[in-house]
Protein backbone atom coordinates (compact mmCIF):
# COMPACT_ATOMS: atom_id res chain seq x y z
CA UNK A 1 0.00 0.00 0.00
CA UNK A 2 1.32 3.24 -0.96
CA UNK A 3 0.72 6.53 0.98
CA UNK A 4 -2.26 8.60 0.02
CA UNK A 5 -5.39 10.72 0.17
CA UNK A 6 -6.87 8.11 -0.31
CA UNK A 7 -5.16 5.36 1.74
CA UNK A 8 -5.46 7.42 4.77
CA UNK A 9 -8.21 5.94 6.42
CA UNK A 10 -6.78 2.45 6.21
CA UNK A 11 -3.41 3.05 8.14
CA UNK A 12 -3.34 1.74 11.59
CA UNK A 13 -1.00 2.89 14.70
CA UNK A 14 -0.02 6.20 13.21
CA UNK A 15 -1.18 9.79 13.89
CA UNK A 16 -3.09 11.67 11.21
CA UNK A 17 -4.18 14.78 9.70
CA UNK A 18 -6.48 16.03 12.38
CA UNK A 19 -7.95 18.41 10.15
CA UNK A 20 -9.93 18.01 6.79
CA UNK A 21 -6.56 19.03 3.96
CA UNK A 22 -9.35 19.91 1.79
CA UNK A 23 -10.64 23.37 3.81
CA UNK A 24 -7.14 24.69 3.95
CA UNK A 25 -6.06 27.48 2.67
CA UNK A 26 -2.24 28.11 1.68
CA UNK A 27 -0.74 30.58 3.91
CA UNK A 28 2.69 30.62 3.76
CA UNK A 29 5.39 29.99 1.13
CA UNK A 30 8.84 28.32 1.85
CA UNK A 31 11.65 28.07 -0.22
CA UNK A 32 13.93 24.63 -0.16
CA UNK A 33 11.58 22.22 0.43
CA UNK A 34 14.35 19.69 1.85
CA UNK A 35 14.58 17.27 4.93
CA UNK A 36 14.89 19.23 7.76
CA UNK A 37 12.26 21.93 6.64
CA UNK A 38 9.41 19.01 6.39
CA UNK A 39 11.16 17.56 10.13
CA UNK A 40 10.73 20.66 11.41
CA UNK A 41 9.03 24.18 10.24
CA UNK A 42 5.98 22.02 8.48
CA UNK A 43 5.46 20.03 11.77
CA UNK A 44 4.76 23.05 13.74
CA UNK A 45 2.11 24.12 10.75
CA UNK A 46 0.77 20.88 10.78
CA UNK A 47 0.49 21.15 14.47
CA UNK A 48 -1.10 24.83 13.93
CA UNK A 49 -4.02 23.13 11.16
CA UNK A 50 -5.54 21.77 13.86
CA UNK A 51 -7.21 25.10 15.23
CA UNK A 52 -6.13 27.19 11.59
CA UNK A 53 -6.99 26.55 8.23
CA UNK A 54 -4.90 29.50 6.77
CA UNK A 55 -1.51 28.28 7.67
CA UNK A 56 -0.75 25.21 4.36
CA UNK A 57 2.61 25.06 2.74
CA UNK A 58 3.57 25.76 -0.95
CA UNK A 59 7.10 24.71 -1.16
CA UNK A 60 9.47 25.69 -3.75
CA UNK A 61 12.30 24.12 -5.26
CA UNK A 62 15.05 26.64 -6.44
CA UNK A 63 16.78 23.42 -8.67
CA UNK A 64 15.48 19.84 -8.61
CA UNK A 65 12.35 18.61 -9.35
CA UNK A 66 13.22 15.57 -6.86
CA UNK A 67 11.64 16.22 -3.84
CA UNK A 68 8.31 17.30 -5.92
CA UNK A 69 7.93 13.82 -7.79
CA UNK A 70 8.62 12.03 -4.99
CA UNK A 71 5.42 13.90 -2.84
CA UNK A 72 3.57 14.84 -5.75
CA UNK A 73 2.80 10.73 -6.18
CA UNK A 74 1.64 10.54 -2.57
CA UNK A 75 -0.33 13.74 -2.63
CA UNK A 76 1.91 15.62 -0.52
CA UNK A 77 1.82 13.51 2.30
CA UNK A 78 4.83 11.96 3.69
CA UNK A 79 5.49 10.45 7.27
CA UNK A 80 7.44 11.79 9.90
CA UNK A 81 8.99 9.18 11.79
CA UNK A 82 10.55 9.86 15.67
CA UNK A 83 13.43 7.74 16.42
CA UNK A 84 14.43 7.06 20.61
CA UNK A 85 16.56 4.28 20.65
CA UNK A 86 14.83 0.72 19.77
CA UNK A 87 11.16 2.66 20.08
CA UNK A 88 9.63 4.71 17.18
CA UNK A 89 5.91 6.68 16.78
CA UNK A 90 5.16 7.47 13.33
CA UNK A 91 2.94 10.75 12.11
CA UNK A 92 1.39 11.55 8.77
CA UNK A 93 2.01 15.14 7.76
CA UNK A 94 -0.41 16.94 5.80
CA UNK A 95 0.33 20.71 5.97
CA UNK A 96 2.34 20.91 2.63
CA UNK A 97 -0.30 21.21 -0.32
CA UNK A 98 2.19 21.70 -3.28
CA UNK A 99 5.70 21.55 -4.51
CA UNK A 100 6.93 24.30 -7.74
CA UNK A 101 9.75 23.76 -9.10
CA UNK A 102 11.04 27.25 -9.93
CA UNK A 103 12.28 27.07 -13.30
CA UNK A 104 9.04 25.45 -14.33
CA UNK A 105 6.51 27.60 -12.32
CA UNK A 106 8.22 31.26 -12.02
CA UNK A 107 4.80 32.69 -12.56
CA UNK A 108 2.55 30.57 -10.46
CA UNK A 109 4.83 31.49 -7.57
CA UNK A 110 5.35 35.19 -8.27
CA UNK A 111 1.52 35.02 -8.30
CA UNK A 112 1.42 33.36 -5.10
CA UNK A 113 3.97 36.05 -3.12
CA UNK A 114 1.74 38.71 -4.82
CA UNK A 115 -1.31 37.21 -3.07
CA UNK A 116 -2.34 38.67 -0.46
CA UNK A 117 -3.41 35.77 1.98
CA UNK A 118 0.47 34.30 2.13
CA UNK A 119 1.63 35.91 4.81
CA UNK A 120 4.65 34.09 5.57
CA UNK A 121 7.66 33.41 3.05
CA UNK A 122 9.97 30.78 4.91
CA UNK A 123 13.29 29.91 4.01
CA UNK A 124 15.42 26.29 4.77
CA UNK A 125 18.13 26.68 1.44
CA UNK A 126 21.43 26.78 3.57
CA UNK A 127 24.06 29.06 4.46
CA UNK A 128 25.25 28.95 0.63
CA UNK A 129 21.97 30.20 -0.55
CA UNK A 130 21.78 33.67 0.72
CA UNK A 131 24.68 34.69 -1.75
CA UNK A 132 26.32 37.00 0.95
CA UNK A 133 30.05 37.63 1.95
CA UNK A 134 31.48 37.34 5.48
CA UNK A 135 31.04 41.12 5.77
CA UNK A 136 27.01 39.82 5.28
CA UNK A 137 27.08 41.83 2.13
CA UNK A 138 25.52 40.77 -0.89
CA UNK A 139 27.77 38.99 -3.13
CA UNK A 140 27.53 40.57 -6.17
CA UNK A 141 30.43 38.50 -8.23
CA UNK A 142 28.24 35.36 -7.34
CA UNK A 143 27.46 33.65 -10.83
CA UNK A 144 23.60 33.58 -9.67
CA UNK A 145 23.74 37.18 -8.73
CA UNK A 146 25.61 38.50 -11.87
CA UNK A 147 22.55 36.55 -14.01
CA UNK A 148 19.53 37.74 -11.73
CA UNK A 149 21.16 41.33 -11.97
CA UNK A 150 21.09 40.82 -16.07
CA UNK A 151 17.81 39.12 -16.12
CA UNK A 152 15.69 40.35 -13.04
CA UNK A 153 12.43 38.51 -14.37
CA UNK A 154 14.16 35.93 -13.69
CA UNK A 155 15.89 34.95 -10.95
CA UNK A 156 18.23 31.87 -10.24
CA UNK A 157 19.45 33.13 -6.79
CA UNK A 158 17.44 32.80 -3.62
CA UNK A 159 17.87 37.26 -3.26
CA UNK A 160 16.87 37.71 -6.74
CA UNK A 161 13.87 35.50 -6.42
CA UNK A 162 12.67 37.16 -2.77
CA UNK A 163 12.99 40.29 -3.97
CA UNK A 164 10.85 39.59 -7.32
CA UNK A 165 8.57 38.21 -5.55
CA UNK A 166 8.23 41.37 -2.93
CA UNK A 167 7.97 43.49 -6.41
CA UNK A 168 4.86 41.55 -7.75
CA UNK A 169 3.45 41.96 -3.93
CA UNK A 170 4.09 45.59 -4.11
CA UNK A 171 2.95 46.13 -7.40
CA UNK A 172 -0.43 43.97 -6.54
CA UNK A 173 -0.73 45.99 -3.11
CA UNK A 174 -0.40 42.54 -1.54
CA UNK A 175 0.06 43.57 2.24
CA UNK A 176 3.17 42.74 4.69
CA UNK A 177 4.71 40.16 4.56
CA UNK A 178 7.45 38.64 6.85
CA UNK A 179 10.12 36.81 5.42
CA UNK A 180 11.92 33.65 7.96
CA UNK A 181 15.28 32.50 7.32
CA UNK A 182 15.28 29.04 9.30
CA UNK A 183 18.76 28.14 8.52
CA UNK A 184 21.55 27.37 10.71
CA UNK A 185 23.78 30.90 10.52
CA UNK A 186 24.35 33.84 12.89
CA UNK A 187 21.39 36.68 12.95
CA UNK A 188 20.17 34.79 9.67
CA UNK A 189 16.96 37.64 10.02
CA UNK A 190 20.07 40.23 9.48
CA UNK A 191 21.80 38.51 7.05
CA UNK A 192 18.17 38.32 4.49
CA UNK A 193 17.09 41.65 5.13
CA UNK A 194 21.16 42.59 4.27
CA UNK A 195 20.66 40.86 1.01
CA UNK A 196 17.49 41.72 -0.23
CA UNK A 197 17.58 45.33 0.91
CA UNK A 198 21.14 45.63 -1.48
CA UNK A 199 19.15 43.73 -4.48
CA UNK A 200 16.20 45.45 -4.12
CA UNK A 201 17.87 48.80 -4.34
CA UNK A 202 19.25 48.07 -7.06
CA UNK A 203 16.11 47.41 -8.83
CA UNK A 204 14.44 50.44 -7.72
CA UNK A 205 13.95 52.61 -4.98
CA UNK A 206 10.49 52.81 -4.78
CA UNK A 207 10.69 49.05 -3.93
CA UNK A 208 13.06 49.64 -1.25
CA UNK A 209 11.44 51.82 0.31
CA UNK A 210 8.02 49.73 0.10
CA UNK A 211 10.24 46.61 1.81
CA UNK A 212 11.66 48.73 4.54
CA UNK A 213 7.90 49.77 5.55
CA UNK A 214 6.34 46.36 4.98
CA UNK A 215 8.28 43.25 5.60
CA UNK A 216 9.49 41.54 8.60
CA UNK A 217 12.71 40.58 8.50
CA UNK A 218 12.94 38.00 11.82
CA UNK A 219 16.14 36.33 13.01
CA UNK A 220 15.39 32.17 14.46
CA UNK A 221 17.16 29.81 15.91
CA UNK A 222 15.88 26.24 14.42
CA UNK A 223 17.14 22.95 15.98
CA UNK A 224 16.41 19.65 15.30
CA UNK A 225 18.62 16.49 13.94
CA UNK A 226 17.12 15.41 10.54
CA UNK A 227 19.42 13.55 9.02
CA UNK A 228 19.13 11.99 5.20
CA UNK A 229 16.70 9.55 4.49
CA UNK A 230 18.26 6.79 2.34
CA UNK A 231 16.68 4.45 0.02
CA UNK A 232 17.47 1.45 2.89
CA UNK A 233 15.32 3.49 5.38
CA UNK A 234 12.45 3.65 3.02
CA UNK A 235 12.85 0.24 1.75
CA UNK A 236 12.59 -0.87 5.37
CA UNK A 237 9.43 1.17 6.35
CA UNK A 238 7.70 -0.44 3.73
CA UNK A 239 8.03 -3.46 4.66
CA UNK A 240 6.77 -3.21 8.01
CA UNK A 241 4.35 0.08 7.21
CA UNK A 242 3.72 1.13 3.43
CA UNK A 243 5.54 3.16 0.84
CA UNK A 244 6.15 6.71 1.68
CA UNK A 245 8.85 7.86 -0.55
CA UNK A 246 9.28 11.10 1.57
CA UNK A 247 10.01 9.42 4.68
CA UNK A 248 11.72 11.46 7.48
CA UNK A 249 13.39 9.93 10.26
CA UNK A 250 14.20 12.41 13.04
CA UNK A 251 14.57 12.70 16.89
CA UNK A 252 12.10 13.35 19.67
CA UNK A 253 13.71 16.45 20.21
CA UNK A 254 12.48 20.32 18.67
CA UNK A 255 13.00 23.64 18.87
CA UNK A 256 11.91 26.41 17.36
CA UNK A 257 12.54 30.18 18.30
CA UNK A 258 11.33 33.43 16.28
CA UNK A 259 12.09 37.64 16.95
CA UNK A 260 9.06 38.93 18.32
CA UNK A 261 8.54 40.97 15.00
CA UNK A 262 6.36 39.68 12.51
CA UNK A 263 3.73 41.75 11.13
CA UNK A 264 0.50 41.96 9.06
CA UNK A 265 -1.54 38.15 9.54
CA UNK A 266 0.75 36.62 11.97
CA UNK A 267 0.60 32.79 12.65
CA UNK A 268 -0.06 31.89 15.81
CA UNK A 269 3.05 29.96 16.04
CA UNK A 270 3.32 30.15 19.98
CA UNK A 271 0.15 28.17 20.42
CA UNK A 272 2.40 25.50 19.42
CA UNK A 273 5.38 25.35 21.36
CA UNK A 274 6.81 28.00 19.09
CA UNK A 275 9.31 30.48 21.60
CA UNK A 276 8.50 33.80 20.47
CA UNK A 277 11.39 36.40 22.07
CA UNK A 278 12.44 39.81 21.42
CA UNK A 279 16.30 38.22 22.01
CA UNK A 280 16.62 35.37 19.77
CA UNK A 281 20.99 36.03 19.92
CA UNK A 282 20.85 34.53 23.36
CA UNK A 283 19.01 30.98 22.12
CA UNK A 284 21.60 31.09 19.12
CA UNK A 285 24.57 31.43 21.54
CA UNK A 286 23.41 28.89 23.64
CA UNK A 287 23.21 26.03 20.04
CA UNK A 288 26.22 27.54 19.09
CA UNK A 289 28.59 27.08 21.93
CA UNK A 290 27.23 24.27 24.00
CA UNK A 291 25.08 22.26 21.05
CA UNK A 292 27.48 22.74 17.88
CA UNK A 293 30.22 22.48 19.70
CA UNK A 294 30.20 19.72 21.75
CA UNK A 295 29.01 18.34 17.72
CA UNK A 296 32.43 19.34 16.37
CA UNK A 297 34.42 18.21 19.52
CA UNK A 298 33.12 14.79 19.57
CA UNK A 299 33.47 14.75 15.50
CA UNK A 300 36.97 15.45 15.53
CA UNK A 301 38.23 13.45 18.58
CA UNK A 302 35.76 10.64 17.20
CA UNK A 303 37.61 10.73 14.28
CA UNK A 304 41.18 10.32 15.54
CA UNK A 305 39.83 7.45 18.09
CA UNK A 306 38.41 5.52 14.90
CA UNK A 307 34.34 6.12 15.40
CA UNK A 308 32.28 6.79 12.76
CA UNK A 309 29.41 7.89 14.30
CA UNK A 310 28.66 10.61 17.08
CA UNK A 311 26.99 8.36 19.22
CA UNK A 312 29.76 5.70 19.15
CA UNK A 313 32.00 8.43 20.01
CA UNK A 314 29.77 9.46 23.07
CA UNK A 315 29.32 6.06 24.04
CA UNK A 316 33.18 5.33 24.85
CA UNK A 317 33.74 6.81 28.86
CA UNK A 318 36.67 8.90 28.36
CA UNK A 319 34.92 11.34 25.51
CA UNK A 320 32.08 11.25 27.11
CA UNK A 321 33.65 12.37 30.29
CA UNK A 322 35.47 14.72 27.96
CA UNK A 323 32.67 16.23 26.19
CA UNK A 324 30.36 16.07 30.01
CA UNK A 325 33.81 18.36 31.06
CA UNK A 326 33.89 20.45 27.75
CA UNK A 327 30.69 22.08 28.35
CA UNK A 328 30.46 22.43 32.08
CA UNK A 329 33.65 23.38 33.22
CA UNK A 330 34.47 25.24 29.83
CA UNK A 331 31.85 26.34 28.05
CA UNK A 332 28.98 27.41 30.99
CA UNK A 333 31.72 29.67 33.06
CA UNK A 334 31.73 32.03 30.56
CA UNK A 335 28.59 32.38 28.56
CA UNK A 336 25.48 33.40 29.45
CA UNK A 337 21.90 32.03 28.43
CA UNK A 338 18.17 32.74 28.56
CA UNK A 339 16.84 33.24 31.70
CA UNK A 340 13.99 30.64 30.98
CA UNK A 341 16.38 27.65 29.90
CA UNK A 342 17.67 25.45 32.92
CA UNK A 343 21.24 24.88 31.47
CA UNK A 344 22.06 22.21 33.04
CA UNK A 345 19.31 20.28 31.55
CA UNK A 346 19.88 22.06 28.57
CA UNK A 347 23.67 20.25 28.64
CA UNK A 348 21.72 16.89 29.80
CA UNK A 349 20.35 17.23 26.33
CA UNK A 350 22.51 17.61 24.65
CA UNK A 351 24.56 14.37 25.73
CA UNK A 352 21.33 12.56 25.29
CA UNK A 353 20.31 13.54 22.00
CA UNK A 354 23.26 13.01 20.96
CA UNK A 355 23.80 9.60 22.30
CA UNK A 356 20.47 8.56 19.98
CA UNK A 357 22.06 6.05 17.58
CA UNK A 358 18.59 5.83 16.14
CA UNK A 359 19.19 9.25 14.91
CA UNK A 360 23.07 8.58 13.42
CA UNK A 361 25.25 11.65 12.65
CA UNK A 362 28.55 10.52 11.01
CA UNK A 363 32.36 12.24 12.33
CA UNK A 364 32.83 12.56 8.60
CA UNK A 365 29.84 14.81 8.25
CA UNK A 366 29.81 17.02 11.39
CA UNK A 367 33.83 17.26 10.64
CA UNK A 368 32.99 18.65 7.46
CA UNK A 369 33.69 23.01 6.94
CA UNK A 370 35.32 22.97 10.48
CA UNK A 371 36.64 26.19 9.18
CA UNK A 372 33.96 28.02 8.84
CA UNK A 373 32.30 26.18 11.61
CA UNK A 374 34.49 26.82 14.51
CA UNK A 375 34.36 30.71 14.64
CA UNK A 376 31.36 30.24 15.27
CA UNK A 377 30.80 27.32 17.54
CA UNK A 378 34.60 27.34 19.35
CA UNK A 379 36.25 30.41 18.91
CA UNK A 380 33.73 32.89 20.86
CA UNK A 381 34.32 30.81 23.86
CA UNK A 382 37.76 31.13 23.71
CA UNK A 383 38.18 34.61 23.49
CA UNK A 384 36.09 34.89 26.43
CA UNK A 385 38.41 32.78 28.37
CA UNK A 386 41.70 34.31 26.80
CA UNK A 387 39.91 37.41 28.07
CA UNK A 388 40.30 37.05 31.84
CA UNK A 389 44.23 35.81 31.18
CA UNK A 390 43.30 32.00 31.37
CA UNK A 391 43.76 29.59 28.70
CA UNK A 392 41.49 26.48 27.99
CA UNK A 393 43.21 23.20 28.31
CA UNK A 394 39.96 21.31 26.95
CA UNK A 395 39.15 24.04 23.73
CA UNK A 396 42.14 24.12 22.91
CA UNK A 397 42.22 20.40 22.69
CA UNK A 398 39.61 20.60 20.26
CA UNK A 399 41.26 23.10 17.88
CA UNK A 400 44.29 20.93 17.87
CA UNK A 401 41.58 17.78 17.25
CA UNK A 402 40.79 19.89 14.22
CA UNK A 403 44.05 20.33 12.79
CA UNK A 404 45.31 16.62 13.14
CA UNK A 405 42.51 15.87 11.38
CA UNK A 406 43.61 18.35 8.43
CA UNK A 407 46.88 17.00 9.03
CA UNK A 408 46.58 13.78 8.40
CA UNK A 409 46.25 12.60 4.55
CA UNK A 410 43.66 9.37 5.63
CA UNK A 411 41.31 10.97 7.57
CA UNK A 412 41.23 14.71 5.79
CA UNK A 413 39.88 12.71 2.84
CA UNK A 414 36.50 11.41 4.59
CA UNK A 415 35.41 15.08 5.06
CA UNK A 416 35.83 18.56 3.22
CA UNK A 417 36.64 21.55 4.41
CA UNK A 418 38.08 25.26 2.39
CA UNK A 419 41.48 25.17 3.81
CA UNK A 420 42.18 22.04 2.52
CA UNK A 421 44.81 20.70 1.78
CA UNK A 422 46.04 22.49 4.83
CA UNK A 423 49.95 21.39 4.09
CA UNK A 424 52.15 20.64 6.96
CA UNK A 425 53.06 23.35 9.43
CA UNK A 426 55.57 23.56 12.56
CA UNK A 427 53.61 26.53 14.50
CA UNK A 428 50.00 27.70 14.63
CA UNK A 429 51.06 31.12 15.50
CA UNK A 430 50.19 33.57 12.99
CA UNK A 431 47.72 30.96 10.88
CA UNK A 432 45.52 33.36 10.98
CA UNK A 433 44.07 31.38 7.52
CA UNK A 434 43.45 28.90 10.37
CA UNK A 435 42.74 30.18 13.34
CA UNK A 436 41.39 34.00 12.79
CA UNK A 437 43.23 36.46 15.04
CA UNK A 438 43.22 33.86 18.18
CA UNK A 439 46.66 33.14 16.25
CA UNK A 440 48.18 36.33 16.91
CA UNK A 441 47.99 35.30 20.53
CA UNK A 442 51.18 33.76 21.56
CA UNK A 443 50.21 31.64 24.66
CA UNK A 444 46.79 29.80 22.67
CA UNK A 445 48.96 29.55 19.80
CA UNK A 446 52.07 26.97 21.88
CA UNK A 447 48.86 25.57 23.76
CA UNK A 448 47.00 24.06 20.52
CA UNK A 449 50.77 22.97 19.45
CA UNK A 450 51.49 21.45 22.40
CA UNK A 451 48.03 19.82 22.30
CA UNK A 452 48.73 18.89 18.97
CA UNK A 453 52.43 17.34 19.29
CA UNK A 454 50.54 15.38 22.11
CA UNK A 455 47.49 14.24 20.22
CA UNK A 456 49.77 13.13 17.54
CA UNK A 457 52.64 11.47 19.61
CA UNK A 458 50.54 9.71 22.34
CA UNK A 459 46.60 9.45 20.40
CA UNK A 460 43.83 11.30 21.32
CA UNK A 461 42.87 8.81 24.48
CA UNK A 462 45.84 9.83 26.73
CA UNK A 463 45.52 13.47 25.81
CA UNK A 464 41.98 13.65 26.79
CA UNK A 465 42.30 11.05 30.11
CA UNK A 466 45.27 13.42 31.01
Amino acid sequence: MSLSEQSLSELQGISLPNYDRKNIRSGVLHIGVGNFHRGHQAVYFDDLLESDPQWGIVGVSMRSSRTRDRMASQDHLYTVCEKIGNKSSYRVIGSILDVLVLAESRQKILNLGANREISCITLTVTENGYCYTNSGDLNWQHPDITHDVENPDSPLSVPGLLVCLLDARMRADGGPINLISCDNLSANGRVLQSVVTQFAERRSAELATWIAQNVAFPSTMVDRIVPTTSDEDIEIFAETSFADNALINTEEFTQWVVEDCLVGNRPRLAQVGVLLTADVAAFETMKLRFLNATHSALAYAGLLAGYEFVHEALADPTLNSFATQLMSAEIASVTATPDRININDYQQSVLSRFSNAAVPYKTSQVATNGSLKLPQRIFPTIESHLQTGKIPRRLSIVVACWLACLSDTELAQQFTDPVLPVGPFDTCAGRTDLLGHLANNKQFAREVDRCLQDVKRDGIASVISA
